[in-house]
């Protein structure tokens, strides 16, 4: 084939002599040059979409350093000082208030270590079998443990105890156990389960005297439980509880730890008739973790023990004597400004507002001092308004570059005449320079706490404009610069908003109660006049409880007193509800909270009596009110005394006041206004919204743009070849009627040579 394409190699005017292919990419390149323009533009809309996710980068700055003003604790930060780093360091919170203190510590906090008596290896076996108790978790020990691997059975019980094995100079060994946490109330708890075979004459940790373990106050307490109804052999998880006859004060009383529990325990010694000694539970909350303690007071004195089944060492009221004592355990015994505080942890986190305090070192005889000062931190918040004045400046810099025409070469930035960018750009303008309107102060435009619009477009902060404010006026910075809700009747009160809510107009928002929030009661059909005669159970249940059980016993001659008592240092009750008795003397059980989601019923199991709660067995309802009304006329949710205007309101969405009045009626407005850093927050929120944002949008515009380019660039180019193709065919054919002409030609020729010859050859005969 002459002139064809052949394995995409053209051999072209072999025929004509003419170079048809150089024609072809000719005429190729004059009907592509629509291409260069196209890609020309596609460049420009590359750049440009490059430089608006550079400008949604700097917003997204600008909207977090927005935020952070925008938010009341960067107003309220504290430093906090002390005079001896050596005596106790202070942490402080947003919730921390300026004040100095004069600090004093007597004793610091210890864990309690004890040492067993020495052993001449640490790997012969004991020889001994049965189980101890240590801090209430059982650890078995066989015929085979030596003493090593008894001290790695206490470690792996997870009973808050750490054991350890040291071997002296003089070859022998021992064994420590040190207490994980620090405090009196970490003091080891060690105790037979069975007879006195492991403790004292195998492991040495103890000797057969005994002394009651926790003493205060003519009482003495037992270890923590996690529940007062379960069997202390269920709590202990005992195989072989310990059961007899333990002496109090000289009076007997059986106690079966296999079956009895914290009440059932209170019950037998109450029953007892025991003369000045009574019986009852207390709550103790640890680390948030609330347990229940058995506690025995006398009422002159602590009472006296016996007991020779180590019942009362199970129940940790009694402890064996140990054998040494290397460190006690200790409270942190401190003062400031001259109140007495005791704690079982040297960092103490409750003694000032908002601040976490270390001890460090202590003298009981002359107790260190330090000064702790509390002061706001300006500093740091003038750092916030930097970052924001910052994150402006680097804004208005980089459109100065990217969307903006230079005079003398007149080129212009990708984003130059942009129409998104300007309206962005003057949105962020107005909301940082206009006036806050309806703000209740003197404070109203950021010029008046230094910050100033300069000529080329940029913030500037005068540090000692925006100090004086500060320390003069701080409500009113905040108020200048944050979402702010303040009310005209002290029974409403300002609680929170969302990015739905729009500011008030001048008169603000009117507040119209229809009914009052209350709280859910429950009061007894009968007054209880006599100590109750038999075990009662009180049981829990409803929307206060999460919709689960939760069971109260009173213990056998219990009085209405105790019983309200009871009911009010309940590990879990006391946290949701109170009891007292009214003027008839009926139980009263009210919830805590207000509204619906603190309803619950209480129902008992003995029929209401004169010596029972008087609760009775078809129980209460007890049933609380949610608020209701409207704000500015719109309709809003409430739970409890908290009104929350609904999501769809065209003003008060997510409004949120709270409601102390107790009848219905109207209570004046609401004024809710937002700052200057809250408005901007807002606003490049919205523009940077990854769905309906302003950016996203022209985005979305430039990519539709693009797809257009590549679909008319590759139309072009699929043209192109077509034209190629069609002319190269073309070529081709006109190449093979050449050639055959030219063929037919020689033939022709060739012919009239043969016939000339002939010709030639008759003449010559």
């Amino acid at each position: 084939m002459i002139g064809g394409n052949l394995t995409g190699i053209n051999f072209s005017g072999l025929a004509t002599g003419i170079d048809s292919e150089a024609i072809i990419q000719k005429l190729a390149e004059l009907q592509a040059r629509p291409l260069q323009r196209l890609m020309v533009r596609k460049s420009e809309l590359q750049a440009r979409m490059g430089a608006f996710d550079q400008f949604r980068g700097l917003v997204n700055n600008l909207q977090t350093a927005a935020g952070a003003l925008g938010a009341r604790s960067a107003f309220t930060i504290v430093r906090a000082n002390s005079s001896d780093t050596q005596v106790a360091t202070i942490t402080g919170s947003t919730d921390a208030l300026p004040g100095t203190y004069d600090l004093r510590v007597r004793k610091l906090a210890q864990a309690h270590k004890i040492v067993s008596g020495a052993h001449s290896s640490a790997t012969a076996e004991l020889g001994v079998s049965g189980q101890i108790m240590v801090n209430g978790k059982v650890v078995s020990i066989s015929a085979t443990d030596t003493l090593t691997s008894v001290a790695s059975k206490i470690n792996t019980a997870n009973a808050g105890v750490t054991a350890s094995i040291l071997r002296a100079d003089s070859g022998q060994f021992y064994m420590t156990l040190t207490a994980n946490e620090t405090g009196e109330n970490s003091r080891i708890q060690l105790a037979e389960v069975g007879g006195n075979l492991i403790l004292v004459p195998s492991l040495k940790l103890v000797s057969y005297t005994q002394f009651v373990r926790e003493q205060r106050e003519n009482s003495a307490y037992s270890m923590r439980f996690n529940n007062s109804t379960n069997p202390i052999a269920t709590e202990l998880n005992l195989s072989s509880a310990p059961s007899g006859t333990v002496q109090i004060n000289g009076v007997g009383v059986n106690i079966d730890l296999a079956t009895d529990n914290l009440l059932s325990i209170v019950g037998k010694i109450n029953g007892a008739s025991i003369p000045g000694v009574t019986a009852s539970i207390e709550t103790e909350t640890v680390n948030g973790t609330t347990y229940q303690k058995l506690k025995i007071a006398g009422s002159s004195s602590t009472p006296t023990f016996v007991d020779d089944n180590n019942i009362l060492t199970n129940l940790g009221i009694l402890q064996n004597q140990y054998h040494q004592e290397l460190v006690q355990a200790q409270d942190a015994e401190f003062t400031l400004d001259g109140f007495e505080f005791r704690r079982s942890r040297n960092t103490i986190d409750d003694a000032i507002q908002g601040t976490t305090i270390t001890l460090l070192s202590a003298d009981a005889d002359n107790p260190k001092r330090a000064t702790l000062t509390l002061a706001r931190d300006t500093e740091a918040t003038r750092n916030t308004v930097n970052n924001f004045v910052n994150a402006f400046n680097s804004l208005v810099d980089f459109l100065k570059q990217n969307a903006s025409i230079e005079k003398e070469t007149l080129r212009s930035g990708p984003l130059f005449g942009d129409t998104t960018i300007g309206n962005i750009r003057d949105g962020l303008i107005q909301r940082i320079m206009d006036a806050v309107p309806n703000l209740q102060g003197d404070l109203r435009v950021l010029a008046q706490v230094g910050i100033q619009l300069g000529q080329d477009g940029k913030l500037s902060l005068n540090d000692s404009v925006l100090n004086r404010q500060l320390n003069e006026n701080l409500q009113g910075v905040i108020q200048l610069f944050t979402a702010n809700g303040r009310t005209t009747n002290d029974a409403i009160s300002f609680v929170s908003s969302t990015d739905a809510t729009r500011p008030s107009p001048t008169g603000g928002y009117e507040v119209v109660i229809t009914q009052v929030a209350t709280r859910a009661s429950a009061t007894a059909g009968v007054a209880q006049t006599a100590a109750s005669t038999q075990m009662e159970t009180l049981t829990f249940s409803g929307n206060l409880f999460g919709n689960q059980n939760h069971t109260l016993q009173i213990a056998p001659g219990s009085t209405i007193d105790d019983l309200v008592n009871r009911i009010n240092n309940d590990f879990r009750l006391r946290n949701l509800v109170t009891a007292r008795k009214d003027d008839t003397g009926r139980l009263v059980i009210e919830a805590k909270n207000h509204g619906s989601a603190a309803n619950f019923r209480v129902v008992s199991n003995l029929d209401a009596g004169a010596d029972n709660s008087g609760i009775g067995t078809t129980g209460i309802d007890a049933e609380g009110l949610d608020v209701a009304g409207t704000i500015n006329g719109e309709a809003a949710t409430g739970r409890g005394q908290f009104l929350t205007g609904n999501s769809n309101n065209p003003n008060t969405a997510g409004l949120q006041i709270r409601v102390n009045a107790t009848a219905p009626g109207t209570y004046g407005v609401v004024h809710f206004t937002r700052g200057v850093a809250d408005r901007t927050r807002l606003l490049a929120r919205q523009v940077t919204d990854i769905v309906n944002g302003d950016i996203t949008l022209a985005r979305n515009t430039l990519t539709e743009q693009m797809k257009s380019i590549d679909e008319q660039v590759e139309s072009i180019r699929q043209e192109v070849s077509r034209r190629q193709l069609m002319l190269r065919e073309q070529f081709a054919r006109m190449e093979r009627v050449v050639s055959q002409m030219q063929a037919q030609g020689a033939r022709l020729s060739a012919m009239a040579a043969s016939f000339q010859a002939s010709l030639s050859t008759s003449q010559r005969r």
